[in-house]
């Protein structure tokens, strides 16, 4: 006969479980509100254009009524990340990854503001360096 485990393992494990620590429920339901950020970026601008040149862009080929179907309402169609990318980049702008990045506290860093975050790594290695420098220091005794 076999020892069989009942059902409910009631094991103490000191382990989350896997979902335990996860994102909350509808947290990260922000498709529809991409969609509509999408939809205003490309107010004035051509679709038939737009589509070609993702289509360009992308190497995989878009039609104007599939751009529309990706941007409508209907969550059976989602944008890809490329051509999330390939819009972002037809219209010049960063909007779409700042809202895609929100629910995760984070942002996207302006290329103009590249060379300050350079600056403020470089001060960063400076600073540990002179940390280090007076540590050595300090256990010879140097001043």
């Amino acid at each position: 006969m076999s020892n069989r485990r009942s059902a409910n393992d009631k094991d103490s494990s000191k382990q989350q479980g896997l979902f335990d620590n996860g994102p909350a429920e509808g947290s990260l339901d922000i498709v529809l509100g991409l969609k509509q950020l999408l939809s205003r970026l490309l107010r004035g601008y051509d679709r038939y254009l737009i589509a070609a040149q993702i289509s360009k862009a992308t190497l995989k080929e878009i039609s104007k009524d599939s751009l529309d179907k990706v941007l409508s309402s209907d969550v059976a169609y989602q944008p890809s990340a490329v051509q999330i990318v390939a819009i972002c980049k037809i219209t010049g702008s960063l909007e779409p990854f700042k809202y895609l990045l929100e629910p995760l506290d984070s942002d996207v860093l302006n290329p103009d503001d590249r060379d300050l975050i350079e600056l403020a790594r470089k001060q960063e290695k400076v600073r540990e360096l002179q940390l280090d420098i007076e540590k050595i220091r300090g256990r010879r005794g140097l001043k």
